[in-house]
């Protein structure tokens, strides 16, 4: 009995751990690549600005906007970053460990790189197997792998969902 509850419990474990599991690898194994058509540099506050044409890999994700802040948080150790991203819109694309392409947009998008959470604000959506969420903020937590949206607190805009109820051959 005691064999089965340590096994259970190193699988409950292990469950918690993967998503954080999964956020330190692509923060160990993959570099934080930007480019863009300009680039400039705060010097004292170590934030690089990028204009034009902006594009950010990392691992299997790609972000695109117009405007890139990049912050090193000198707190959080090497290549810490936070990236604060703007355009008309900023567009996110990752590949899930199961293959799913997640696409997201918004007017700003913020990435702390440490703890893996996105945050998407103005016009957000949020696409995954072909169902969508739209809100003024979406909250996507790529290590624990979750998303919370919310309305603005003055918007009359409610938080939307359309989940698609299609299967693979496109019978309902």
């Amino acid at each position: 009995m005691t064999k089965l509850l340590s096994i259970a419990g190193l699988a409950f474990t292990l469950c918690i751990t993967s998503g954080h599991a999964i956020a330190e690898q692509i923060k160990l194994k993959h570099p934080l690549e930007i480019d863009a058509d300009e680039q400039a540099a705060r010097l004292k506050e170590n934030v690089g600005i990028f204009r034009h044409n902006v594009q950010i890999k990392h691992g299997n994700m790609t972000i695109t906007a117009d405007y890139l802040e990049a912050h090193k948080r000198a707190e959080l150790g090497d290549n810490q970053q936070l990236l604060i991203a703007s355009g008309d819109p900023v567009k996110f694309i990752a590949e899930q460990e199961d293959g799913s392409i997640i696409v997201a947009s918004a007017k700003k998008v913020t990435y702390d790189v440490a703890k893996s959470l996105f945050t998407m604000s103005g016009g957000a959506k949020f696409q995954q197997n072909g169902d969508m969420m739209s809100a003024d903020t979406i909250i996507y937590d790529r290590a624990a792998e979750t998303v919370t949206s919310k309305k603005a607190e003055n918007s009359t805009n409610q938080v939307k969902t359309i989940i698609n109820t299609q299967n693979e051959q496109g019978e309902q």
